[in-house]
């Protein structure tokens, strides 16, 4: 797959699609590990967070589904070397949904999607919000088996098929739970934050941390087995956007500093403008890793540096 308008329909829904899947398990997970704890004493705003992630549930998990259609249409043009047109016909279609591993993971993952959204229609059920929490994080998971890492072979493929879903449930935990972390942020009037969005801050900011340790340890992993030498990092075209993909990882990371170390600390002094920069902070936090969704859903399309260099 090249960079030209060709390939550019694939590349943009890809990064649709794993923004979309991340925004959705990032606005469980959030409302699970982070909302519920600490909103536990504070019925009206709880009830009022919970219609909105609940809003960004469905609506992000509605993309992913829609988005993941249009992929599984795409690659199957790609994969039968055919025109788009000519390629939907029941008989690339079933070949590519049941003869492939691409098609064979779509299906479960269809199967993950319908499972999410009957929790989240059952979400005042407790066991359906867990079970939802739980097929959210597989839903998601469940890409590394579209990527790079399912062809690698080996007891070197399942470690980076591991690696790569572990990287892909941090980047939902940290990016995807921006945007409830918005909306949180969003119930303080004014200035003064209450002490139930310090405490959601806080609980986020040690998510966050988990998260990129998660990233860093899963993402060296797996550069070591698509891009294996300096050489090819710089190189190849794969391995200078995965150069750009940290350059903005490196951007987001000194938001997330600022905001534990700096801004945090502020939500206790009323007018010391923490939660303004908070919410400023993580805004742009968030449209720097929808950024690096983008070159995710490029990196996925290319040969890996590792295959290029010799």
């Amino acid at each position: 797959m090249d960079w030209s308008a060709a390939g550019a329909p694939l590349v943009a829904t890809r990064a649709v699609h794993f923004a979309a899947t991340a925004i959705m398990a990032g606005n469980i997970l959030f409302r699970t590990v982070v909302a519920e704890p600490v909103l536990a004493l504070e019925a009206t705003v709880a009830a009022a967070f919970r219609t909105q992630t609940q809003l960004v549930s469905c609506i992000s998990l509605a993309v992913a589904v829609i988005s993941g259609g249009i992929w599984l249409l795409l690659q199957s043009a790609a994969m039968s070397g055919l025109q788009l047109e000519d390629a939907l016909t029941a008989d690339v279609l079933s070949t590519v949904v049941y003869e492939t591993q691409f098609g064979q993971v779509m299906i479960v993952r269809v199967g993950l999607a319908i499972l999410v959204a009957a929790c989240l229609a059952s979400d005042h059920v407790t066991i359906a919000q867990r079970l939802g929490l739980a097929a959210s994080l597989a839903f998601t998971a469940s890409l590394a088996w579209t990527g790079h890492s399912a062809a690698t072979i080996g007891a070197m493929g399942y470690l980076h098929l591991v690696a790569d879903a572990l990287h892909l449930i941090a980047a939902a935990a940290w990016v995807g739970g921006l945007v409830p972390l918005i909306l949180l942020l969003a119930t303080a009037n004014g200035d003064n934050a209450k002490p139930f969005v310090r405490d959601a801050v806080e609980r986020f900011s040690t998510l966050g941390i988990i998260s990129v340790t998660a990233l860093m340890l899963s993402g060296l992993i797996n550069a070591v087995i698509l891009v294996g030498s300096v050489t090819a990092l710089f190189a190849t075209s794969y391995g200078q956007l995965l150069l750009l993909k940290l350059a903005l990882f490196a951007v987001m990371l000194a938001f997330a500093t600022i905001n534990r170390l700096l801004l945090t600390p502020r939500l206790a002094q009323p007018g010391a403008g923490g939660l303004r920069g908070l919410t400023r902070n993580s805004s742009i936090e968030l449209a720097f890793g929808l950024a690096i969704f983008a070159i995710v859903g490029l990196l996925g399309t290319l040969h890996p540096a590792i295959h290029l260099v010799t």
